[in-house]
């Protein structure tokens, strides 16, 4: 998987799942937790998400704030999980 598509795949299932097609200025810098775009249960149902779509484990250690902060934390997050479950 590479940067840009699982940025696009994010960005998408945040655009339909959460915001309801609603997205026309969803950015990979847009705050989501700032803007109450993501919330707990939000977080969980796209977490619940990436694990299925990529079949990766995103460990408790990794749900900091920091990483949910916006889509470009949240790519790189499941970048470093998957690369650590490669190894």
């Amino acid at each position: 998987m590479n940067q840009t598509q699982l940025l696009a795949s994010l960005t998408r299932y945040i655009a339909e799942e959460i915001l309801e097609g609603e997205a026309e200025e969803l950015l990979p810098s847009t705050p989501l937790l700032e803007l109450g775009i993501l919330n707990s249960l939000e977080t969980a149902r796209m977490m619940s998400f990436i694990e299925k779509q990529y079949g990766i484990t995103i460990p408790a250690d990794a749900m900091r704030v920091e990483n949910l902060t916006t889509l470009s934390a949240i790519t790189a997050m499941v970048e470093t999980c998957a690369q650590a479950s490669q190894r």
